[in-house]
């Protein structure tokens, strides 16, 4: 509004007074500035009338108005409001020094995994969902579906297109377009304070959160109102692939604590490791939330515990009570250890007294990280009577109440075996394969002399006790300081054990148990298997399956369904492109050192790191960066729109050279996509390996099916012959057209390849930059490959040391193709639709230069 501003006409004062002739002219200038102070008076106060929006006075409005901006939680001209910026740092202060993440319900401070999603419609028994846009959803991240007070958690198991996407399970109702996809139900606090309200049945769930990849415990902090109400929390990890419920373990509130009137802070903890996801139900009553912050440790903050989670006082189960004849260095055990919570142990604290009552503490082990202590010498007396008594202490930092003392009375001397300690594993430690070496330190004797006679070694379940071990070597005169493990006694899956170990003396008798040591094995025991070349020649070789010691290994198809590598081999729609992921693996391979087949090419591969393995190269990323898969496509290649793609019932992209299919690759990554290229021979190494360790050979048209290579034309990617050429659902692996492979060439008679899984530069014609010289030489004659460059191939590379001209005299079933042309000379793969009995997943054509284009030659998809 413009308000009015008439002119005011100054009145001069230097005329004479009372003058009849002035008295007119005069009168009309005062009325008329009369009038426009009335108008410019009235302008003023509709204005201001409108300004205090129905407050009392402007001046209310205006303290109303800084209330509001005080309290926004969410943005202001696209900042983050002064109460998230004010909470984020107060929070940082709490909780400093730790990983940590906010959940503010503030633009910036966001744990949701998206915002509002709106759905079109989804159908009761159906489990495809159609929303208005799928761009970044993810494969396996839960969503909420929300539509009036219905609430469902749901998650992605596909994305189909870029309206549609499948879940995990059918949906359980209608849901029309009022429904919206989002990440939380809970609302926003009325009157702008921050904050949000879950009603009963309210839900919220996080993108994927990284805390840590240790033992420790998480910490979830959750600011919530002081009433009857329930946050239930919930985690879900690699691990713990259910969701599991947590309770919270420590409540804060007060002043002093920084938590404010009418809220407290309970702190959950989350046994979460690696990437893992959190979410929360309103349960009983209403409740407004302020903040969720997860932390990679305890905060160690206090609070009133909630007496629930406390761990149970422990029982003294050695030296059993009342026992007599008790050594100078007895070791202190506990029977076990049990949490409400189900937190893991951290810490046993012993007393030692000469009193039942404990008036005075003769010894204090102070916290030890073990459910066991051996007491040291000098404390003891001859003869006498003592009392032990102990209590717990878990990861949450919880504390038990003190056991019931225990007593027991020392030796009228003390000559003994010395108590002998595990070494290795040290206590603690994780990561404990199926049959670790258990060793113990020297056999020793206090007070006299004696020669080591025997040992005993024992395990049990942390949440066990000595009663009933789960495995006990009995009396051993061979394994007297070290023990294996026999296989089948540890399980994997982050398992907790305990050992100990005793010595016994020829004279003296035994020892004192040695103190626990805690383990916790792998949370999946390597699974090796592989494939040695028992014999060339005969057309295909002759090929076995071998373990780790290179023994030969029976297997049948669940053995391999079940191998978490083979198992993670799935299809996936990235962009609309049919692709199948390869989870990274670990490989060996060479000639066999010794034994059976000592002096013989063989491969294996591993699920889990294992010393003497390396991550295959198809999974080492630019600069050296480990990757966790990568894709290929599920179809040889087509194209629409100048860009390759991996679809069914097309024909294959032909008669492109080789930087043009390059571009084509490159062509996809744009509008956020990202990492599609064409693939590399590093990619097809690794399906190799894979392939022929599970089928048992290398003649995959002997062993899976012929493919189109008896015809005159190329075939649509799935058609029916194509499809014979399958593995693990990668479709088209040879025949019907070549397939061109980046990352390998040959440059006269020597290999070249990538340094990395990935292209020095997208430069499509540039074949020079990322690669490097193998110093390998590259057979410049054709002919059926009878033995491998085992230097390449302890590398990840299978290629030809040696070829025959006879194909009955080959060792895998296809052939080479090579000339003596110098300069670059790319790779094509497995034959086409002529190739007849030549062509397979070894057929390898190095005799072209990138400028070949043809009707025969195409390519395939890839993504890291």
């Amino acid at each position: 509004m413009t308000l009015p501003h008439h002119p005011i006409t100054p009145i001069p004062n230097n005329e004479p007074e009372a003058v009849p002739s002035l008295w007119n002219t005069r009168y009309v200038e005062i009325d008329e500035n009369f009038s426009a102070l009335d108008e410019r008076a009235s302008a003023l106060e509709s204005e201001v009338s409108s300004a205090r929006a129905g407050n009392p006075n402007l001046a209310a409005t205006i303290n109303a108005i800084i209330t509001q901006i005080g309290g926004i939680s969410g943005t202001l001209s696209g900042m983050a409001s002064p109460v998230s910026v004010q909470r984020a740092v107060g929070l940082d202060w709490l909780y400093r020094n730790r990983r940590i993440a906010f959940e503010l319900f503030a633009a910036g401070y966001r744990l949701v995994p998206t915002e509002d999603v709106s759905v079109v419609s989804g159908v009761a028994g159906d489990e495809s969902l159609d929303v208005t846009s799928t761009e970044g959803l993810k494969v396996g991240q839960d969503y909420l579906l929300v539509e009036g007070g219905n609430v469902a958690l749901v998650r992605v198991a596909q994305i189909l297109t870029s309206q549609r996407l499948r879940l995990t399970a059918t949906l359980t109702r209608n849901w029309t377009s009022a429904a919206m996809l989002t990440g939380m139900s809970l609302q926003p606090i009325a009157g702008g304070s921050g904050g949000v309200r879950g009603q009963v049945g309210d839900a919220w769930v996080s993108k994927e959160l990284f805390l840590g990849d240790d033992n420790t415990a998480r910490a979830v902090i959750i600011r919530r109102s002081l009433n009857a109400g329930a946050v239930r929390l919930y985690y879900r990890d690699a691990y713990t692939p259910a969701w599991t419920e947590r309770i919270w373990s420590l409540r804060r509130q007060g002043e002093i604590a920084g938590v404010p009137d009418g809220y407290c802070d309970d702190e959950y903890l989350v046994p979460m490791r690696g990437n893992g996801y959190l979410r929360i139900e309103i349960d009983g009553e209403p409740v407004d939330i302020l903040h969720i912050v997860a932390t990679g440790s305890p905060t160690g903050a206090g609070g009133a515990v909630n007496p629930a989670m406390r761990p149970d006082a422990p029982t003294i189960s050695n030296p059993a009570n009342g026992a007599t004849d008790i050594g100078e260095t007895p070791t202190l055990a506990v029977a076990g250890f049990s949490s409400p919570a189900g937190n893991s142990f951290a810490y046993t604290q012993f007393q030692i007294s000469t009193a039942s009552t404990f008036a005075s503490v003769l010894h204090d082990s102070g916290e030890v990280a073990a459910q066991s202590y051996t007491l040291p010498a000098g404390i003891l007396s001859t003869g006498a009577t003592y009392y032990v008594r102990a209590r717990v202490k878990d990861a949450a930092g919880l504390v038990s109440d003190w056991s019931s003392a225990s007593s027991f009375t020392t030796k009228t001397s003390f000559a003994y075996v010395n108590t002998p300690a595990i070494t290795s594993p040290t206590n603690g430690q994780t990561d404990i394969p199926e049959r670790p070496t258990i060793i113990s330190s020297p056999f020793a004797v206090t007070g006299g002399t004696d020669t080591h006679q025997s040992s005993q070694w024992q395990i049990r379940l942390a949440s066990g006790s000595w009663s009933s071990p789960v495995h006990d070597s009995g009396e051993t005169t061979t394994a007297k300081t070290s023990y294996v493990v026999p296989a089948g006694v540890l399980q994997p899956g982050q398992t907790q054990y305990v050992l100990r170990v005793r010595h016994k003396g020829a004279t003296l008798g035994w020892s004192e148990w040695s103190a626990d040591v805690t383990i916790t094995t792998k949370q999946q025991f390597a699974t090796i298997v592989g494939l040695v070349q028992a014999a060339t020649g005969g057309g295909a070789g002759a090929y076995v399956r071998i373990n780790e010691n290179f023994a030969p290994q029976t297997t049948d198809a669940a053995f391999f369904n079940n191998h978490p590598t083979y198992a993670g081999i799935i299809q996936q729609t990235i962009d609309g492109q049919s692709m199948i992921k390869i989870p990274k693996f670990y490989f060996k391979a060479g000639t066999v050192p010794s034994g059976t087949y000592a002096g013989k090419a063989y491969w294996m591969i591993s699920d889990q790191p294992v010393s003497g393995f390396s991550v295959h190269p198809a999974f080492i990323g630019a600069g050296g960066v480990e990757l966790d898969q990568i894709w290929v496509g599920k179809y040889q290649a087509s194209s629409s729109g100048g860009k390759l793609q991996s679809v069914p019932g097309v024909l294959p992209r032909v008669s492109m050279d080789f930087p043009t299919a390059r571009a084509e690759a490159y062509a996809r990554n744009v509008s956020g996509v990202s990492g599609f290229r064409l693939w590399s021979y590093y990619d097809l190494a690794a399906i190799q390996m894979l392939a022929t360790i599970e089928m048992g050979g290398l003649d995959m048209q002997a062993l899976i099916g012929q493919g189109r290579v008896s015809a005159s034309s190329a075939a649509n990617v799935d058609a029916s012959d194509v499809a014979q050429a399958t593995w693990r659902g990668i479709v088209g692996l040879w025949g019907n057209v070549w397939q061109m492979v980046d990352g390998l060439k040959r440059n006269g008679g020597t290999w070249w390849r990538w340094q990395y899984n990935v292209p020095g530069n997208t430069t499509t014609s540039d074949f020079a930059t990322g690669y490097v010289n193998t110093g390998r030489a590259a057979l410049t004659t054709s002919g059926y490959p009878v033995t491998f460059d085992t230097t390449l191939l302890s590398a990840g590379i299978i290629v030809p040391a040696t070829v025959d001209g006879t194909a009955s005299n080959g060792s895998t079933g296809d052939c080479f193709w090579s000339n003596t042309t110098t300069g670059d000379q790319i790779a094509y793969h497995g034959g086409h639709w002529g190739a007849g009995g030549d062509a397979g997943l070894f057929y390898l054509n190095a005799n072209n230069a990138p400028s070949t284009a043809d009707g025969s030659i195409g390519g395939r998809l890839a993504k890291v």
